[in-house]
């Protein structure tokens, strides 16, 4: 939007949709960071934005620096 109001001469709503774009990409920067950084310090496996579940990794495997993502262990 703000290079199509930019080249039809209208200068400020080109200014209002880039700053509106360029806001949106630095909330969706943080949203990401922020995720991530919980996610290590909890200790997830994997840090997702769509899982609201995960399993946690086994505080023996953190000791002994086996990879983070091991898959669940399931009985039958």
């Amino acid at each position: 939007m703000a290079l199509t109001a930019a080249g039809s001469g209208h200068g400020q709503l080109a200014m209002v949709a880039g700053i509106i774009c360029a806001a949106t990409v630095l909330f969706s920067l943080t949203v990401l960071a922020t995720t991530i950084h919980r996610d290590n310090l909890e200790h997830h496996n994997i840090p997702s934005l769509l899982n609201d579940s995960w399993e946690v990794t086994p505080a023996f495997a953190r000791r002994r620096g086996a990879p983070t993502a091991i898959e669940p262990h399931r009985a039958g």
